[in-house]
């Protein structure tokens, strides 16, 4: 079968001389990590979690978190890695949102989820993992039993393997739904492809509750990588790691590179062991490319998206000049280029959205037909993004269409912001635009109109905003007189956008 569950239970390394995950002193084997995901599998069906219940994991990257996810995956549960940014207010949303029937969570949220835990009644095991250095004895309770389990595949590839979630809101988030056979499908297709990650040592410090960190734990569990976990990424920290563990690649955000250097440029350390780093999620600079190069080492990036997975990359390779691209698409990727208005496709070099059939894609948007009917078309993918295709195939990314801002990897939607903001008494009105960041790509700016009533400060409204959402979601905020509107009352958010980028 083309499943996660086929590849983990018969593709997944078995070497006892090969390390497979390590987390400070916590070293394993791939004989070792294999054995323990099996334990955990059968501990997972003996407390009656099966094929179809979610498994949600709140974990800091560590070798307990990517047990956790292997093993449901393996019985056919669906893993939800949720981010560990999110108050409480947030927590509570996504959980009853996806409803899982079991929760582990690190030690450092034990404060949180004595607030959240009593709201979620769909649960039916809570387990305590601990730190990322040091596991609970609950949680390694759970590894007491056999560490064989039956042949029989159970998964289909329509099934879902991963619910991630694109928005944070307490409203109505929305549940991207992952299948197995689109995760089989890509992980074979970058090792048939060259495997970028295959036996090599791999520093995970991007969030593993990110897509992009999940696609380097599947490809690089199952090519026999070395999976080295760190949750700080302090420039220094990171450094050192790179030299005592002789790191070969590493995948992160491009506001991460750009601290890293200036840290290398204060030190120098030893990056000989570096084959070449990973980043996207955002828009990244040239400039940024050309310094890692000036220093020998190769800066890859990847353009992809939560319901897309991988779409393109681009590499020293195929020229510099098109560093400033998002790469060509992958050989199994097709990319056009669309009138948003009219679904039109549009010639060579015209700017429109770009558009995706692959074999990665995700099957929609759980329990939101009309969300999934917006952005799946017969069987093509609108990703929101705007740009075009140059006469050499390599994509430009100019912008996007859709309103979700990009802070740095993190996936931000206005309607969130915009709700706690119109909670704050003596609000009238509010509406939430991204504006540029020259380290982030963008922030968000929320337009407030007040009713008069209260005498208002930004203090205010940021304190209130502090209490209920992650730090990066707070907003800077600017008072008007009235928002515009289009004659049907509709915000005309690209107005503001314009008056936030000339303000």
């Amino acid at each position: 079968m083309k499943t996660l569950q086929h590849l983990i239970l018969h593709d997944m390394p078995n070497s006892e001389e090969i390390e497979a995950v390590k987390t400070g002193e916590d070293t394993q084997t791939y004989a070792v990590y294999r054995k323990r995901i099996n334990q955990l599998a059968n501990a997972l069906l003996q407390k009656g979690i099966k094929k179809g219940d979610r498994v949600a994991v709140l974990c800091k990257n560590g070798n307990a978190a990517s047990t956790v996810m292997f093993a449901a995956l393996e019985i056919g549960a669906a893993v939800v890695p949720v981010s560990w940014q999110l108050k409480p207010y947030e927590l509570k949303g996504i959980l009853k949102a996806c409803e899982p029937k079991a929760l582990f969570y690190g030690s450092d949220f034990e404060d949180t989820m004595k607030e959240v835990l009593p709201e979620i009644s769909s649960l039916h095991t809570t387990i305590v993992t601990g730190t990322a250095s040091e596991t609970t004895s609950e949680f390694e309770d759970l590894f007491a039993g056999s560490g064989h389990l039956p042949e029989a595949e159970t998964v289909s590839e329509d099934d879902t393997a991963l619910l991630m979630f694109t928005s944070g809101t307490t409203g109505n988030p929305k549940r991207c739904m992952l299948t197995h056979g689109g995760i089989y499908n890509y992980v074979t297709e970058t090792i048939k492809s060259g495997g970028r990650m295959k036996d090599l040592r791999f520093l995970a410090c991007h969030p593993i509750y990110h897509t992009s960190a999940i696609i380097c734990l599947m490809q690089g569990t199952i090519t026999g990588a070395t999976i080295i976990f760190t949750n700080d990424q302090d420039p220094a920290h990171i450094l050192n790691l790179i030299e005592e563990e002789k790191i070969q690649c590493v995948m992160a955000l491009p506001v991460f590179y750009t601290y890293l250097l200036e840290e290398w440029e204060a030190r120098k350390t030893d990056l000989s062991s570096v084959l070449y780093f990973m980043t996207g999620g955002t828009k990244v600079p040239s400039s940024l490319i050309r310094r890692y190069h000036e220093i020998g080492v190769p800066l890859v990036q990847g353009y992809g998206s939560t319901e897309a997975w991988g779409i393109s990359t681009w590499s020293p390779e195929m020229g510099w000049d098109k560093a400033a691209s998002a790469g060509k698409p992958m050989s199994v990727v097709d990319v056009k280029i669309e009138d948003p208005e009219t679904g039109e496709e549009l010639p060579q070099g015209s700017i429109g959205e770009v558009v995706v059939h692959s074999p990665f894609l995700f099957k929609g948007y759980e329990e939101n037909p009309e969300a999934t009917q917006k952005v799946l078309q017969n069987g093509w993918f609108r990703t929101g993004d705007s740009g075009y295709i140059d006469e050499d195939g390599f994509i430009f990314i100019t912008g996007r269409y859709k309103d979700v801002i990009i802070y740095g990897g993190d996936n931000i939607y206005p309607d969130q912001i915009e709700e706690v903001v119109q909670q704050v008494p003596g609000i009238l009105e509010a509406a939430v635009v991204g504006v540029p960041d020259p380290l982030y790509g963008e922030k968000p700016k929320a337009f407030i109109v007040t009713n008069g009533t209260q005498d208002l400060t930004e203090e205010d409204v940021t304190r209130f905003c502090t209490e209920r959402l992650s730090a990066y979601k707070i907003p800077e905020i600017e008072f008007v007189d009235e928002l515009p509107k289009n004659n049907l009352g509709k915000v005309k958010k690209d107005i503001l956008r314009k008056q936030a980028t000339h303000s």
